[in-house]
């Protein structure tokens, strides 16, 4: 498609680089000071340097306890290569995680008018150890650290001091953003910045944001290495960026996001982002940097694996272009997403030449949303964050303005349905659920709608009058007023194209999630290229999988590096963090013939609204990729394999138009189609899936060419997808649950693990080092999920109410391993039913030795690197 590409920052070091210094210790810092002090003399620093036109403030060798410090045009902060930059501690007794105080706090999160269109963390800024807004000329770097945690002399374990979550939320727009109590949880905060260079240092657990740039313009971060809990580098709503030579790790949340939200307090794209030659990971927080690379900890908080990919997204409300990321390496990550979900578009963007490995969700995914966190203007001069019942929307009334001139206008431009989503189902007696109610659907909202001698009319925004009046000509239908439950401040639903991702290679991948292209039925992803692509699963799914999307999880104990032990639920197949509601139904039809429930994996809701993460469709009909809703997809070069025989396709494509597949290999389980192209005959608009007697319409596979020679299989949806309610246009049941006659044919505390999802592995261990003729004895750690599962509660955490949800967890099974080494040197044994290593190395063996140590539980043979050096002195 010759697509262009972004050509980023044109700010260098060289450019802000300045020889006047303005050391901190002359100003009154001191290593192990009290934080107070030292924040007070690195401010008074960066005030003598900018009063005097510009400098470099120098942090020097030392560990230098702080709380805000603020930035300043033409003034650098330089960190020495033993300089610590350390989050102080602050007094927390109500909110978030309870912390003993140092005796000062960061400063206080600052007014945002738009607060509540996107999360605290996007919204306030200046409660984080570095802060800058609307500077210009700023560099921060040199080889120093920023270290958000401590370690904690009484218990030994690592201390998180930023914190991973946010001070509540002030329920008042022209308020500070708290009520009361705030604290620390970002290491750096720029905002509204101009020319700005980060380099060289490293950032150690950095609360919400290591780093967060909102809407900054000129961004040029290199040779940077980030390792936290949380998003390590956010860049929102900013242009002209690149980002090179950096190395982000972080488990539990995303490494490098690039988001598009309104927390500048403008409508500001994120435009002109070019990633390159990095590596983004999800290892133990903290490991990385101490060069370790721990991995005891198995999913993020969500419950999916290990996020830590390069993403665009999920605020999307000023929508992307011009992004291109190349030569980035993805180790332990789910994998590149790109998320237009929030009314604004997402195009040319450009992936290539980059290389994954153990991805932990959808090697590359795709989704249009019609999530709408949109600004949108309400009836209401009030300054709540969350509009009163009687505003245009009832659902998210966060998103909504008050109707005043201190704030950007919005008026309502379309409107969609609010659904009542009270009817709590079970399909297996064990785990619950709610889904749309299916007597009362959906919700009317009467401050959209003006009732006159029994006529209803639309309530619209005048203009002129700058306030929302009944439209005569616009006279709306009784059965359609609960079409106008929600007001949108855009047009249009959200438009993906000019897509190009190529030379692309992925090793390990978790076998549940296929690449995922997922778009609308009203706003298909557009002109999609994917060509030489190699992807490696784990494979071992049935397709009994994608039609129970049966809940099975096991709860599992880990120690995180530096930290004390935990327990967490491990979902086997699927998840329901996000995924909720109708999704969580198993994909079956009713026969109203043969009055029997049907197998249709390929019955997959569309779910527009949900949380773009790749697990929210379950377990897919296809293991290798899965299109829908898209118009112009060429997919050339393509290699799809699996580990352990799959059952499903490797390719399904639902309702994709001209769509040109040329040299593909892709492997299928004997007999089974390697294309199911699907034909559905009961589609509904987008937003309007559970509308009551809404008219059915039909997608299908069109203006399909392939040159390879391989079987298709051509499927027909006959039924809605389940759990919408039955009407006139479809009366038979819908809802499979055992009231109405479904059951699992297995019960889900018997239902066997499918043990390619979570793997065994060895543990890290210490360097280890011998002498010669010393003797040398290991025991190893090998973890084993599918066997270690405990049946203690999980942890849960107070900054998200969804984790205080118990979900059902099984036994592990009882099955031993089968571990053995290769690669030994000359002496050395190993005794695999203990797991014991020995070896007394002689004085001509002195160098480096790698062995591999095999685990084999019967599906896949795991290798696992284990270093020996033998020295003469340790």
């Amino acid at each position: 498609m010759n697509i262009k590409q972004a050509t980023g920052a044109t700010i260098t070091f060289e450019d802000l680089y300045k020889e006047k210094t303005y050391l901190i210790t002359d100003f009154g810092a001191k290593p192990n000071e009290e934080p107070l002090m030292n924040t007070r003399a690195i401010q008074n620093a960066i005030e003598s340097a900018c009063l005097a036109g510009g400098g470099t403030v120098v942090i020097p060798n030392g560990d230098f306890k702080i709380y805000t410090i603020r930035l300043k045009s033409k003034v650098n902060l330089y960190l020495a290569k033993n300089a610590v930059l350390h989050a102080a501690r602050t007094q927390i007794t109500n909110s978030y995680q309870r912390q003993q105080g140092e005796g000062g706090n960061y400063d206080e999160p600052e007014i945002n008018l738009y607060a509540g269109l996107q999360d605290h963390g996007h919204t306030y800024f200046s409660n984080s150890m570095i802060y800058g807004k609307e500077l210009e000329n700023v560099m921060i770097y040199g080889e120093g650290l920023i270290d958000g945690s401590r370690m904690d002399d009484k218990t030994g374990y690592r201390e998180y001091v930023l914190q991973g979550g946010d001070p509540f939320d002030n329920p008042m727009r022209k308020e500070k953003g708290h009520i009361g109590e705030w604290f620390g949880n970002k290491a750096i905060a720029l905002v509204r910045c101009k020319n700005i260079v980060l380099k060289g240092f490293s950032v150690l657990i950095g609360g919400h944001f290591a780093i967060i740039a909102e809407g900054v313009t000129n961004l040029l971060a290199d040779h940077i290495l980030v390792d936290t809990t949380r998003d390590a580098f956010d860049i929102d709503c900013c242009q002209n960026v690149t980002v090179r030579n950096s190395l982000f790790n972080s488990l539990t949340d995303d490494a490098l996001v690039m988001k598009a939200s309104y927390g500048a307090g403008a409508f500001i794209p994120t435009k002109n982002i070019l990633i390159e030659d990095c590596m983004v990971c999800g290892y133990d927080a903290g490991s990385v940097y101490a060069g370790k690379f721990t991995k005891d900890k198995l999913v993020a908080t969500d419950r999916c694996g290990p996020t830590a990919r390069v993403k665009l997204g999920t605020e999307s409300t000023c929508g992307y272009d011009l992004v291109t990321i190349k030569r980035v390496r993805f180790e332990r990550s789910r994998g590149f997403a790109l998320e237009a979900v929030d009314a604004s578009d997402l195009s040319n963007i450009v992936f290539t030449d980059c290389v994954m490995d153990n991805i932990s969700s959808s090697p590359i995914f795709i989704r249009v949303g019609e999530r709408g966190r949109y600004p949108v203007t309400g009836n209401s001069e009030e300054e709540i964050v969350n509009a009163k019942i009687g505003n245009v929307r009832l659902d998210n009334t966060n998103w909504v303005l008050p109707n005043t001139k201190d704030y950007e206008c919005y008026p309502a431009k379309r409107y969609v349905p609010s659904y009542n989503k009270d009817q709590k189902v079970t399909v297996d007696e064990k785990s619950s659920f709610c889904i749309v109610n299916q007597e009362n659907p959906s919700h009317i909202n009467y401050a959209n709608i003006m009732e006159e001698d029994g006529a209803f009319y639309l309530i619209v925004y005048d203009e002129e009058q700058k306030k929302y009046l009944p439209d005569k000509s616009k006279q709306i239908p009784r059965e359609e007023l609960v079409l106008y439950a929600n007001a949108v401040g855009k047009g249009e639903m959200p438009k993906v194209y000019n897509i190009e991702i190529s030379n692309i290679k992925v090793t390990n991948a978790d076998p549940r999630y296929p690449i995922l292209l997922m778009g609308l039925t009203d706003a298909p992803i557009q002109n999609v290229s994917i060509k030489n692509i190699e992807v490696e699963y784990r494979g071992g799914m049935k397709m009994e999988h994608a039609i129970e999307q049966r809940q099975l999880n096991t709860n599992w104990k880990y120690v995180q590096y530096e930290t004390k032990s935990s327990i967490q639920t491990l979902p086997w197949l699927v998840n329901t963090f996000f995924l909720k509601e109708e999704g969580l139904l198993p994909r079956v039809d009713w026969n109203q013939e043969s009055k029997e429930w049907k197998d249709d994996p390929y019955n997959v809701p569309e779910l527009p609204t949900v949380y773009p993460e790749p697990s929210n469709w379950g377990i897919l009909p296809a293991y290798g990729l899965y299109a829908r809703h898209v118009a112009g997809l060429k997919l050339s070069d393509i290699k799809l394999y699996y580990k352990v025989e799959d059952e499903r396709h490797a390719i399904v494509l639902d309702d994709v138009n001209h769509v040109q597949i040329c040299k593909l290999d892709a492997a299928v389980k004997e007999d089974v189609e390697c294309i199911a192209i699907v034909t559905n005959h009961f589609k509904r608009h987008t937003n309007r899936e559970y509308i009551l007697n809404e008219s059915y319409f039909t997608t299908r596979v069109e203006s399909m060419q392939i040159s390879e020679d391989v079987l298709i299989k051509e499927v027909i949806v006959n039924a809605p997808s389940p759990g919408t309610p039955k009407d006139r246009c479809y009366p038979y049941e819908t809802l499979p649950i055992p009231q109405n006659g479904y059951t699992y044919k297995v019960p889900t505390d018997k239902y066997p693990l499918p043990q390619t999802v979570f793997r065994p592995f060895l543990a890290a261990m210490e360097e280890v080092i011998v002498r010669p003729k010393e003797e040398l004895t290991l025991s190893l750690q090998i973890r084993y999920p599918a066997r270690e599962a405990v049946m203690e509660e999980a942890d849960s955490h107070i900054y998200n109410e969804e984790l205080t949800q118990k979900e059902y967890v099984v036994k592990g099974i009882e099955k031993e391993l089968k571990v053995y080494a290769e690669n030994l040197p000359e002496g050395a044994r190993f005794d695999g039913e203990n797991y014991l290593l020995s070896w007394k190395p002689n004085i001509n063996q002195v160098g480096d030795y790698e062995i591999l140590i095999i685990i084999d539980d019967g599906f896949i043979k795991e290798k696992n690197k284990l270093s020996i050096k033998v020295k003469i002195n340790k």
